[in-house]
């Protein structure tokens, strides 16, 4: 659920197409890490410099090779946390390619990435994760799970689009 503490961190709500997909990258299963093996949305933490949409932006570029001059910044979902500790609260910036972008891996940390038609994700249910056991979540295809704080966010976007609410504009 959103929260009306400062983020810690942002992601960055790539969408894109009709009907709508969102890209996605996995953690790289090889890295011993909190969110190893994880379907995620690109983005980290955000740097005392910056704001949540340079970090979301940045983190895209540095994660999946997504130029930020490229990215139509649309407004935020909101902040949103996670379950475990420590918790991070994370803002979700949603945007839009304005360009052709060739998104693909390019750090060590990320091993695939994806595009995903939100309007086909069905509802959660027990699934197995390939480093966490049973989640509540949603598998995507071999390996890949969608589950926790990531699922809270996709699952707040298609609730605003199915409500009727403007989210890519014709620009």
């Amino acid at each position: 659920m959103a929260s009306l503490q400062k983020p810690a961190a942002a992601v960055l709500v790539l969408i894109w197409g009709d009907p709508p997909h969102v890209l996605f990258e996995r953690k790289n299963c090889s890295e011993l890490s909190r969110f190893s093996c994880d379907v995620a949305l690109p983005g980290g933490r955000i740097m005392n410099y910056e704001s949540s949409v340079d970090a979301a932006l940045r983190e895209a570029w540095e994660e999946v090779w997504v130029p930020p001059r490229y990215i139509k910044v649309l407004g935020s979902l909101g902040i949103f946390s996670t379950k475990s500790q420590p918790i991070i609260y994370t803002e979700a910036v949603l945007g839009r390619p304005r360009g052709p972008i060739d998104p693909r891996p390019r750090d060590p940390e990320v091993d695939a990435v994806f595009w995903v038609n939100i309007e086909s994700i069905p509802g959660p249910h027990p699934v197995a994760h390939v480093r966490r056991g049973q989640v509540i979540g949603v598998e995507l295809g071999h390996k890949l799970v969608l589950w926790g704080m990531t699922l809270r966010i996709v699952s707040a976007l298609l609730a605003r689009i199915r409500s009727g609410a403007q989210i890519l504009d014709t620009q």
